[in-house]
């Protein structure tokens, strides 16, 4: 099995644009999806990702380890800034997300296991006004969350 590319699919919320990484593999349908978000560096968080395909792309997507320390060591300065960090963060998150689908296990088995029984979760709560925030937050609160990020557009 290898690489054969490495995308980024951008998704702008207004806010903020989310950077997904899918990395496609020689398998038909065995892909793996990463996230790679760095508020407002979008362009340059592409743009590390596109010089880490460069490296991975004909290699054996399993290796995990070995493509995550080629990609941190490999160059001169290594993946110590924050923009680098993210590009191979999201990349590593799909490598894992395909050893995880290859070996039909879920991710957080071939991690350790299972650290948490329970995760309490937040609910983001936006809206063009003040009304409509409220309302969704009623909403959210009746649904059983008890933590709500707000913010008006």
């Amino acid at each position: 099995m290898k690489f054969t590319a490495v995308e980024t699919l951008e998704c702008n919320d207004r806010m903020r644009n989310w950077v997904f990484v899918k990395v496609v593999t020689d398998q038909p349908g065995l892909i793996g999806w990463g996230e790679a978000t760095l508020e407002w560096q979008t362009r340059s968080v592409v743009g590390a990702v596109e010089d880490f395909a460069q490296l991975i792309v004909g290699e054996d997507p399993r290796r995990v380890e070995y493509l995550w320390q080629m990609m941190f060591r490999q160059h001169f300065w290594h993946a110590h800034d924050i923009t680098r960090s993210t590009a191979l963060s999201g990349i590593d998150i799909a490598l894992w997300d395909i050893l995880g689908k290859t070996t039909n296990r879920p991710v957080h088995k071939l991690l350790g296991g299972r650290y948490r029984d329970r995760v309490k979760l937040y609910a983001g709560c936006a809206g063009e006004d003040q009304s409509a925030v409220v309302a969704r937050a009623s909403n959210l609160v009746d649904q059983g969350y008890q933590g709500l990020k707000l913010s008006l557009r």
